[in-house]
């Protein structure tokens, strides 16, 4: 751990690589996990360890780690530091896997502003890059409400880029009954209601939720085997699929953590499940997946149904985050509103920070082009498109210090 710059209201920050993250005092980690400013069980102790032992082992991942003057732990920025030719300066990618959700940095609630304040005095400094880039930000979180309060002060500046809608559940309806009349499909309702007495002309339908570590563990080793033998088994894409991600799953969400696992159980057995995790007042929904013998009861519905339901009976959330990093989910079919998500350029308030986000903006486009299209026919049309020799190395960089 190096020191990288005064302190800041008797705040100071040190820059760790993994080894260093690893040793950060357990208790000191896991209250700033609840107490941050913005929720995001991404950056939670069990997460990031678990990515650094698995998925993430040699990705030169990285964090700022801001102090109190009792050495407490208030602030963790997690990132990668890439070069993404033709940019020529470096930048500070926020760190994500394939399966992270959100990229808020954790600043304690108690002194948000001032670690923030004591995060961008670094980042004018340099120290440990002049730019960062962060993906699957809440635009209306504290924590970018306390950036854009400062960032004009120390000559800095901020963009937004690709932003999309993400789902969230709310509750303003008062009671499942009035959202079910008012916000799902009547036809949508009707199906669903059908086929949950279809199931139960089958044995015995229940709902749980498991919040207990041993009762966790054992559901986090059912869903896995749910998931491997539907589509994402057959397509190579479920967690067994590779053994790292074999390794993180059961790390990230088995025993004490975040992790809260929702089940559809027929007779006792999970044929829908969900993952979910939660560092305070809101749920984020992670994955999902359902037993495929009993597609035409649409378990994954009906489980998203009793969810809803579940909500509104604890009242142990305020609001369920749909945790999707782009449009269109069939998740918005279910819950009453949504948020502006996007990701966040930040540095020097010049030409360079407009250079870099546009070629964060191509990278986008890049994406969701291929997605649609046959590559080939993409990118005959992108050579017809306005930047595109410009942007197209900084694209492909991009994406490669994503991975």
């Amino acid at each position: 751990m190096d020191q990288i710059v005064q302190p800041h209201h008797k705040l100071s920050h040190q820059l760790l690589d993994a080894d260093a993250i690893k040793a950060l005092p357990a208790q000191d980690w896991d209250v700033l996990a609840r107490e941050t400013v913005t929720e995001n069980p991404a950056y939670s102790r069990q997460y990031v360890l678990a990515g650094l032992e698995t998925i993430d082992a040699g990705a030169n991942v990285r964090a700022v780690a801001v102090s109190d003057d009792n050495e407490r732990l208030v602030g963790l920025f997690p990132f990668r530091r890439r070069f993404l030719p033709p940019f020529p300066w470096p930048v500070a990618v926020g760190a994500q896997n394939i399966y992270q959700f959100a990229g808020a940095p954790l600043a304690s609630g108690r002194c948000a502003d001032s670690v923030v304040g004591a995060w961008l005095d670094g980042l004018a400094a340099g120290a440990p890059s002049r730019f960062w880039a962060l993906s699957n930000i809440d635009l209306g979180s504290g924590f970018l409400q306390s950036v854009q309060a400062q960032v004009a002060a120390r000559g800095l500046g901020l963009r937004v880029v690709t932003p999309y809608r993400r789902p969230t559940l709310t509750g303003k309806a008062g009671s499942s009954t009035a959202h079910s009349a008012q916000i799902i499909k009547k036809s949508r309702v009707k199906d669903i209601e059908r086929n949950l007495r279809r199931l139960r002309e089958t044995g015995t339908v229940d709902f749980e939720r498991a919040y207990e570590p041993e009762q966790v563990k054992q559901r986090i080793e059912q869903f896995l085997a749910l998931e491997q033998s539907g589509w994402k088994g057959q397509s190579g894409t479920a967690f067994l699929s590779k053994d790292r991600d074999t390794e993180f799953a059961r790390m990230a969400f088995g025993g004490n953590g975040p992790t809260v696992v929702d089940s559809l159980l027929l007779d006792g057995t999970p044929i829908a499940m969900s993952i979910n995790m939660s560092n305070g007042a809101t749920l984020f929904t992670l994955k999902c997946a359902y037993d495929e013998n009993y597609r035409k009861f649409s378990p994954g519905l009906v489980l998203e149904y009793l969810v809803v339901e579940e909500f509104f009976k604890s009242g142990a959330f305020t609001e369920m985050d749909a945790s999707t990093t782009m449009d269109g989910h069939i998740i918005q079919e279910f819950w009453d509103s949504d948020k502006p998500m996007a990701s966040v350029i930040i540095g020097p308030d010049d030409f360079r920070l407009d250079l870099l986000a546009k070629g964060w903006t191509a990278l986008r486009d890049v994406r969701q082009g291929l997605a649609r299209l046959h590559p080939l026919k993409y990118l005959i049309q992108m050579f017809r498109k306005r930047f595109v020799w410009s942007y197209a190395a900084m694209a492909l960089s991009v994406s490669w210090s994503m991975e």
